[in-house]
């Protein structure tokens, strides 16, 4: 379970989250929505200490992040808005082995869970190929391949449909399904596309850095969205 106490948190002197305090318990899948600059991304940075509390605590099963960041950051994968970002290797299949590497697998146990890996996501054509000649949906696959591929327990996607076409948006959402239901990895999306939502369980809204909502997505309304500067 990922909690979150009394947390807020201020870039230079103004406060972008202000007394968050919830809960994200295993095998959910929560979408955190909210309007642009409602702190959105700022939180979920929080879960895997990429961010730490100004004040409060963010808990990962019952990992404290100020005091134990290393920790945090190995039961969550991160798939960035800018997934480009993250793509570090410039051939696939090596790039989905690095953060393998970093944990110090031998070469064949590493080679056996990218293979695995890619034949998972449908992209095992793709294994030697120049990630800078991919498309912008084969690089959120691999992208979310190098997630997969370290097993977390939790993964949060920062807005992964913005940059995609409707048919790799609806590929991409699927996956994230599937792996939550199969693998029973809690997912943790963060979005302000409102047709995203029929794939969470879990609704957590935010305006101003304040929580404004939290709870089933069946209690949503009209009126809470609008509160959100969200359309219907």
């Amino acid at each position: 379970m990922i909690e979150v106490k009394r947390l807020y948190f201020k870039y230079e002197d103004e406060f972008v989250l202000n007394n968050i305090n919830l809960k994200i318990l295993e095998g959910s899948f929560t979408a955190i929505i909210g309007a642009n600059g409602s702190g959105k991304t700022t939180l979920a940075k929080h879960f895997n200490a990429l961010l730490t509390p100004t004040n409060g605590n963010v808990f990962v099963d019952e990992i404290d992040t100020k005091k134990d960041e290393a920790s945090a950051r190995k039961k969550i994968g991160f798939v960035f808005q800018n997934f480009e970002d993250q793509l570090i290797y410039s051939i696939v299949d090596e790039d989905i082995a690095f953060g393998l590497e970093n944990l110090g697998l031998g070469s064949s146990e590493i080679r056996k869970i990218v293979e695995n890996t890619l034949d998972r996501l449908s992209i095992t054509h793709l294994a030697k190929r120049n990630v800078n000649t991919l498309s912008l949906g084969q690089k959120q696959l691999v992208a979310l391949a190098g997630v997969l591929a370290m097993k977390p327990k939790y993964i949060v996607f920062d807005e992964p449909t913005t940059m995609l076409d409707a048919r790799n948006k609806k590929k991409i959402m699927n996956i994230s399904k599937e792996v939550n239901k199969k693998d029973k990895i809690t997912i943790i999306l963060i979005t302000n596309i409102l047709d995203d939502l029929k794939y969470a369980g879990n609704i957590i809204m935010l305006k101003h850095g304040n929580v404004i909502f939290d709870g089933n997505k069946s209690k949503l309304n009209k009126k809470l969205l609008a509160k959100a500067g969200l359309n219907d």
